[in-house]
């Protein structure tokens, strides 16, 4: 319902072609179209949602890394927090083949902390260079060389869930950033997916990730795939009242819809703005905000500065370089 003051005054026309008659211009609608390795990976995003198994979603999500992307050779790997472990899942082979890595495991060191550090600070990838080149066997991990290693968060809107590493040990190409931001989109859609299995308790696979509640789920799912929906979007799509949906959220998630959805957002903005530069607008629309005045009101309720302090201080991080490894 539009709510009309009563002092606003008769209103008056402004179409196009009563102000300017016949020079009034023809709309020409411009080719909007994500770029073809965007599009593509967004569509394999609805592969990920039909996947029920966290891992059985981690290994597709590596094989996604090489089809759809054009990465190397990766590896995806748990945070066990309680722990204080990374969990191996699954990564490739020096022949490029997805290989099961579930028997490796180290402990979570301080150049991952400062990874996911720079991940909150908005620098979605960090590329660590002289570092072991390694391949994982059954029995024991072959170090093949030294070289550099893109190290990119997985997170959710609630929290770090693990990270995906890559290299270029089959060609020894140099750190590709155009497919380095791509990752870091499919990182942050494979934490939207993984969120209900490991983002609220933090464990890997050593652990039984939570089945969640249906309604959640399928909540969670809708907003991984459209940021931009409304409560009432949402609860329509699951034919129940906002007011049961509001309440379920919150008691299994620990936080309000209007929050997760805020900080999904927000994670989302922060990859689409390295993705595509420093348009801030850009990326706010494509994150799902409704409009720059709603993405600035949930930007600095949440991060605390506004989004030209954060693009200054995400320039200042992003030319900070990490040379040590793990």
């Amino acid at each position: 319902m539009v709510v009309m003051s009563r002092f606003v005054a008769v209103r008056r026309r402004v179409d196009w072609a009563l102000i300017l008659g016949k020079d009034a211009p023809v709309p020409a609608m411009l080719d909007s179209a994500a770029p073809a390795e965007l599009a593509a990976l967004i569509a394999a995003f609805d592969e990920l949602l039909q996947l029920e198994d966290a891992d059985a979603t981690m290994r597709r999500a590596a094989e996604l890394a090489l089809e759809r992307i054009g990465l190397q050779r990766v590896g995806l790997f748990l945070l066990d927090a309680p722990r204080n472990l990374m969990l191996g899942s699954w990564g490739t082979d020096l022949e490029g083949r997805i290989v099961d890595e579930h028997h490796v495991m180290y402990d979570l060191g301080e150049n991952d902390r400062e990874v996911f550090r720079r991940a909150t600070r908005g620098i979605p990838f960090t590329v660590i260079d002289n570092c072991p080149i390694v391949e994982q066997q059954t029995s024991e991990t072959n170090v093949v060389g030294r070289g550099w290693v893109a190290c990119t968060p997985i997170r959710s809107a609630r929290a770090s869930i693990g990270m995906m590493f890559n290299d270029t040990a089959l060609t020894g190409d140099p750190p590709d950033l155009g497919k380095q931001a791509l990752a870091a989109i499919l990182c942050s859609l494979l934490g939207s997916v993984l969120d209900l299995s490991y983002g609220q308790s933090g464990q890997g696979r050593g652990a039984r990730p939570s089945a969640g509640h249906p309604l959640v789920r399928q909540t969670v799912r809708l907003l991984a795939k459209d940021p931009s929906l409304g409560g009432k979007d949402l609860a329509s799509s699951l034919d129940i009242s906002l007011s049961r949906l509001a309440r379920v959220f919150k008691a299994e998630m620990g936080m309000s819809l209007v929050e997760y959805r805020n900080r999904l957002r927000l994670e989302r903005f922060q990859v689409l703005l390295d993705a595509g530069g420093e348009n801030l607008l850009a990326a706010a629309l494509a994150a799902g905000f409704g409009s720059y005045a709603q993405f600035h009101r949930v930007f600095r309720a949440l991060r605390g500065t506004t989004p030209r302090a954060y693009l200054r201080e995400r320039g200042h991080w992003a030319h900070r370089t990490t040379t040590s490894a793990s």
